[in-house]
Parts: structure tokens; sequence; C-alpha cells
């Protein structure tokens, strides 16, 4: 039996490659891009793109870094800023400046506010002793609620750490920032859903 010639290897490789090297981590991304915050998946940093949302935001219960219970009482009619994330997260612990410059920015609202939820799942540790040191240090004087059945963070469906999510007053998601929030941003995205009149640039 003859050989197939060369140019028969041509027709059929070249294609199979081009299929190998472009379509498939094509179809990866599409398939990794949505796993569930159970699964552990952390971002790269994505420089904060921003995703719209139409859906509840889920009752934010559980213990807080400082001890006690969170209220969800106090964030009835106010626009919520929520930012998930974890100690052992790099780009979390990097993007805490911006959220600090954030919170002295919108803090002195009545109408705004602005909390924590600390992952818990496979990847990330119930570390609330490294969680403490670090809000301590960045100056993140929000409360920090600790979602340690991940509850919250499933109900939200969010596609890694970090991510910010951004509520309006009624208790829609509005915004999920994905990936390193950047300077401005939460108070851009939070002016939209508030008198824009009230908005203050971060400092």
């Amino acid at each position: 039996m003859k050989a197939p010639p060369a140019r028969r290897y041509v027709q059929i490789g070249v294609p199979a490659a081009v299929a190998l090297l472009f379509i498939v981590p094509v179809w990866l991304n599409g398939r990794t891009a949505g796993l569930p915050a159970s699964g552990g998946a952390a971002l790269t940093d994505a420089g904060g793109s921003v995703r719209q949302e139409d859906m509840p935001l889920p009752r934010i219960t559980g213990p807080t870094l400082t001890g006690g219970s969170f209220d969800p009482g106090t964030l009835r009619g106010k626009v919520v800023v929520m930012n998930v994330w974890n100690p052992d997260c790099p780009p979390c612990r990097q993007e805490a400046p911006t959220l600090a410059a954030s919170w002295r920015a919108l803090r002195g609202r009545s109408d705004v506010a602005m909390l924590g939820l600390m992952f818990v799942g496979p990847a990330w540790p119930d570390d609330r002793p490294a969680a403490r040191r670090f809000v301590s240090d960045e100056g993140l004087t929000y409360p920090t609620v600790v979602d340690a059945g991940s509850r919250v963070a499933n109900a939200l469906a969010i596609p890694g750490i970090p991510v910010t999510v951004i509520a309006d007053p009624s208790g829609r998601v509005r915004y999920l920032i994905v990936g390193r929030a950047r300077a401005g941003q939460i108070q851009m995205l939070v002016s939209r859903l508030a008198p824009a009149g009230d908005y203050t640039p971060a400092s």
C-alpha cells in the first residue's frame, strides 16, 4: 500500500493545527469563565472589567471579622458595594488601596453601604486572623462578612475573586467589577445608581 503524499498531510495537518491553537483555547475560555465560586477559581488581573447585571442581591448574613453577626437590615434602601475577596488571593490584596480610597469617598453618604465578603472555598481557607490583620493594616474600616459556606458567592455565580458587586437601593445587582477595581471606578458606578450630585472622586 502506497504511503499518502506529503501534500495530503499538509492539507489535513495545517487546519488541525489551527483548530488546536485557536478554537480549543476559545472553547476552554468559555467553559472556565462561568465557573461557580465554589470551584475556587481565581481571576487574573482583569483590569476591573464591568459587567452589567440584573439579579437579586442575596440576603447577606453571617459572622463578621470583628465578632457578632451582620445585620442585613443595614443595607435596606441603599446602594450596596460588596467586595468579594480572601486574604490568600494576591489580586485581592493588591486591590485594597483602591477599596480604601473608594470607602473614604463614599462613607459620608447615608445612601451607600460598603462591605467585604470573605469568600471561603476549596482553594481559599477560612483564615480569619490573617483577614483581620490585613483589613487593619489596609484601613478597610467597613464590615467584612465571612461567607464560610459560599452561600452568597454561589447565589451570585461569581466567576472568581476579586469581584465587586454593586446593587441598587431596591436590592437588584446592577454591576459586577470582575478583577481588581480601578481608581474611581466604584464611585463612578455608584453615581449611576444614586443622584449624580452626590458623587465624590476618590482622593
